[in-house]
């Protein structure tokens, strides 16, 4: 067993903690860039939308769609997707689409967007996550969507497009 002196102790804690004082003066000069999740309202009439580029890191991100709730929960999961369990729809979903993501000309995810289904509530919005997709470090996208049919009554709960970087924070050096 190593044993050192009180002395020793009291001088390796003090260096320990300038050394850490110093990293922390140093870090403070580094910039801390953090970027709001991109949102982007979206028309859901048949045809083809494209985003704004956005920027990307070296992160995993969600796609996720967000509806407001201004009808009956139970109307707005059969319009979006299949029913959650124990849950019967009378009509079919009003939501066909497929997502792309793009760097430049390259096509770096695409998805059909089948089923979609609503995947997150809260009393305000429902949301539907398409998928996700690797960003590419100092990178900038664009989302794609192709709604294949119009949407109907979606359209007006004020859709919109949110990326989101998995975990959630969207800060880098």
């Amino acid at each position: 067993m190593l044993s050192i002196t009180r002395r020793q102790f009291v001088l390796k804690t003090l260096s320990l903690s300038a050394f850490s004082n110093s990293l922390a003066a140093n870090g403070a000069g580094v910039s801390l860039h953090c970027t709001p999740a991109p949102e982007f309202p979206i028309p859901l009439n048949e045809g083809v939308w494209r985003s704004q580029e956005f920027p990307v890191g070296k992160h995993d991100y969600h796609v996720w769609l967000i509806v407001d709730r201004r009808m009956p929960l139970e109307k707005l999961d059969c319009d979006l997707g299949p029913p959650r369990p124990n849950h019967v729809c009378e009509t079919p979903p009003l939501l066909d689409l497929e997502w792309k993501i793009w760097n430049g000309t390259e096509s770096v995810k695409n998805w059909s967007a089948k089923p979609i289904r609503a995947d997150a509530w809260s009393e305000a919005e429902t949301s539907c996550l398409f998928g996700g997709f690797e960003g590419k470090r100092n990178g900038h996208f664009v989302l794609e969507l192709n709604v294949k049919k119009d949407a109907g009554s979606l359209k007006d709960l004020r859709p919109r497009i949110e990326i989101v970087k998995n975990p959630g924070y969207w800060c880098w050096l």
